[in-house]
C-alpha cells in the first residue's frame, strides 16, 4: 500500500515538472517560412528558425505585452525590445531597402538568452522574425517579403522597412529529464523493500 503511494508521489512529481516547463500557451499564428513555392528561412544568415505571423504586421511597441510576445514568437513571451538596425541604437548594419547586413556584438550581452531579428515591410505584409543561432553576432539579409511568400500582386521583393532587434533575459531553464519507466518501478520495488524490513525489525523486536 506504501510503496504504491511511493510510485504515486514519484509520478505526480514528474508530472509537475514536465507541466512547469512547457511552452507557453498564445493565440496567434505562423506561417512556414519554408514550402515547395518559395523558401525565405535562408534570407537571413546566421539564422537557426524562421516564422511568418499570421496576425500581426506592425510591431508596436506601446501595447502591454507588447506585438512580439503577444503573438508569441518561437514560444517565448517574454522578449525586450533592443532597438532598430542601424537607427542610432549601437547596431551596426543596415536595415531598410533590399538588402543589408545586422551586427550586433558591440551591445550584445551575456545575459541574453534568446535574440531575434524581425522585419517589417508595408502594407499586404506581415511580421516575419528570425531567432539568431547562439554564438552568432553578425550576418546579411536580403528582404523575405517575396511575391510567392505573401502573394501580393506585384513582381520581386518588397523593401524591407526596419529591422528590429529583440532578445530575452535571465538564467536559461535546466533541462529536466523524464527517468525511463524501469527507473520508476525500481524506485517503488526500493520503497518496499525498505517497507518490509522495517515490519520485520518490529515483528523481531516484539
Amino acid at each position: 500500500m506504501k510503496a504504491t503511494a511511493i510510485a504515486c508521489l514519484i509520478i505526480t512529481g514528474i508530472g509537475a515538472t514536465v507541466i512547469a516547463n512547457s511552452a507557453p500557451a498564445h493565440a496567434a499564428s505562423f506561417s512556414t517560412c519554408t514550402t515547395s513555392q518559395f523558401n525565405i528561412a535562408d534570407n537571413v544568415t546566421g539564422t537557426s528558425s524562421c516564422q511568418i505571423s499570421n496576425d500581426f504586421n506592425q510591431d508596436f511597441l506601446n501595447t502591454n505585452p507588447s506585438t512580439v510576445n503577444q503573438a508569441g514568437f518561437f514560444d517565448l513571451t517574454n522578449w525586450e525590445f533592443g532597438g532598430k538596425i542601424g537607427e542610432n541604437s549601437g547596431y551596426g548594419g543596415t536595415g531598410s531597402g533590399q538588402s543589408g547586413t545586422w551586427d550586433i556584438s558591440s551591445v550584445v550581452q551575456n545575459s541574453w538568452n534568446n535574440v531575434m531579428l524581425v522585419f517589417k515591410s508595408g502594407q499586404g505584409t506581415n511580421l516575419v522574425g528570425y531567432k539568431v543561432t547562439d554564438g552568432i553576432t553578425s550576418g546579411s539579409w536580403i528582404s523575405p517579403f517575396e511575391q510567392a511568400a505573401f502573394n501580393f500582386n506585384s513582381n520581386g521583393s518588397r523593401n524591407v522597412s526596419h529591422v528590429s532587434v529583440y532578445y530575452t533575459k535571465g538564467a536559461k531553464p535546466p533541462v529536466t529529464s523524464v527517468p525511463e519507466p524501469g527507473t520508476i518501478v525500481a524506485l517503488s520495488l526500493y520503497g518496499g523493500s525498505i517497507l518490509v524490513s522495517r515490519r520485520r525489525k518490529n515483528q523481531t523486536v516484539g
